[in-house]
């Protein structure tokens, strides 16, 4: 599997670096169209109708909008000629919609949509709409990322959801054809009755795509599952952690959304979101 159309969805200007290169670098690899996509807020949308903007006011809004975005087409044209792939760039209004419903609109044909790992949780709203709205799988690039081979390894999050299911199958348009996949399910006691696990057919899987595959089993402890996901990512030196992303119910939204939030508020490397 490859990825033909690759989406970079900015969100702010200190973060466009590493997802600007992480993006071009991808690109060039699988030969892939290259998006670039940033949504304007309207300053008159989602705020308490008490707070009035003078004219003034306004333009200076509009003034460090514009100049954020050409701050970031700046950087992402210049990470497309760097790795020699033709960009396409899109500056969107998002008027009555929110950041993340705009840039949804713009990325659902992509086959992979990359976003970058915000710093703080008010500002992780546009990525969290996209990984629970858009569709497609969504990579988190964590800030300071220097690109690197993706394709080497990968840590897959395993349970027996629907996302953690088309996590491990996402993570095929990134992983190499001799990788190394890990399996990792962290809510089962090892020494349980491994024989019809389901994991177990998922590594059969990948194996057939001729990758080396193993299932591993932790228990967590008094360790939050996402601290045992990335623990597990830096033992064995994993380029990117796949997992499914908040749920398809109340019950698994509790503990799928738990980790997500932690992944993304945390990791160190990218994080393949599937939903």
């Amino acid at each position: 599997m490859t990825n033909r159309t690759i989406a970079l969805c900015f969100t702010e200007p200190e973060s466009a670096e590493a997802l600007a290169r992480t993006g071009a670098a991808l690109a060039r690899r699988h030969d892939a169209h290259l998006l670039g996509l940033y949504a304007l807020p309207d300053p008159f949308v989602h705020l308490p109708a008490s707070i009035y903007f003078t004219g003034e006011v306004v333009t200076q809004i509009r003034a460090r909008q514009g100049d954020a975005a050409r701050q970031i087409e700046k950087v992402f044209l210049a990470a497309a000629e760097s790795e020699g792939v033709t960009p396409e760039w899109r500056c969107l209004q998002a008027r009555l919609a929110t950041v993340g419903e705009r840039l949804c609109e713009s990325a659902r044909a992509a086959d992979l949509v990359l976003v970058a790992r915000p710093e703080d949780e008010a500002a992780g709203r546009p990525q969290e709409e996209l990984i629970r709205n858009l569709g497609r799988p969504v990579l988190m690039i964590p800030p300071g990322y220097a690109p690197a081979a993706l394709g080497a390894s990968a840590v897959i999050g395993w349970s027996t959801t629907r996302e953690a299911t088309r996590a491990a199958h996402d993570a095929l348009l990134l992983l190499d054809a001799r990788a190394e996949v890990v399996l990792l399910s962290v809510d089962k006691a090892p020494g349980a009755d491994e024989e019809d696990y389901p994991a177990n057919d998922m590594a059969a899987m990948f194996s057939r795509h001729g990758m080396n595959a193993t299932v591993t089993h932790r228990v967590p402890g008094d360790r939050r599952i996402a601290e045992v996901i990335e623990r597990e990512a830096f033992e064995t030196g994993a380029s990117f952690i796949a997992t499914g992303a908040f749920g398809h119910s109340k019950a698994y939204d509790f503990v799928l959304g738990t980790v997500t939030r932690d992944l993304m508020r945390h990791a160190k490397r990218p994080v393949l979101f599937s939903k």
